[in-house]
């Protein structure tokens, strides 16, 4: 807290100084060290992330960019991972609109990390348990399209088709009609 209200005091004094830019990179990190794992407050990595995309907005041919893309990039999987522990809470009580919303909010907003494979298969998921059947398979779809060899796939296709086998982690499928109607809709 000291260092960033010393930096904050530097911002406010020397506006036009030539450290300014180190000096925002140096506040970006200082929050970003911050961040602690998703069943932690939230607060750090908003904070991270704003003053990354601040950063990133008013300086971005530096050299300092580089580092914080990386670190944004980390901040969005940290993000997506708080979303989806969030949504298994949910899930965990029954409480399937606040899930779904959560794992939408991932699906949308954090596609490029790796925790859109689980989020897609725990909404085929909830989707087919409340027997919304379509919707299951609309983001079994996405799943399949996208992730077709991921253990999440394998997840969402044992819910859809009850009539299969699993050896050596491979699909054997007895009737995978909606499957084939699905390649046919891509292609």
């Amino acid at each position: 807290e000291e260092a960033n209200e010393n930096l904050d005091r530097y911002f406010k004094t020397y506006p036009g100084d030539k450290n300014i830019i180190y000096a925002h990179f140096l506040q970006a990190v200082i929050y970003f060290e911050q961040i602690s794992d998703e069943k932690k407050d939230l607060k750090p990595l908003l904070q991270a992330n704003e003053k990354i995309d601040f950063f990133l907005k008013n300086f971005p041919n530096t050299e300092y960019a580089i580092d914080l893309k990386f670190k944004k990039d980390l901040i969005q999987n940290q993000i997506a991972a708080k979303e989806l522990f969030v949504a298994k809470y949910y899930i965990s009580i029954k409480k399937w609109v606040p899930a779904i919303q959560r794992l939408k909010i991932i699906v949308n907003k954090y596609d490029k990390t790796i925790f859109i494979e689980e989020a897609l298969h725990r909404l085929v998921e909830i989707h087919y348990h409340l027997g919304l059947e379509n919707e299951a398979k609309k983001y079994a779809n996405i799943l399949g399209y996208n992730y077709n060899s991921s253990e999440w796939f394998v997840q969402s296709y044992k819910i859809l088709n009850k009539n299969y086998k699993f050896t050596n982690n491979k699909v054997i499928k007895k009737d995978d009609s909606w499957y084939k109607k699905i390649i046919k809709k891509i292609k």
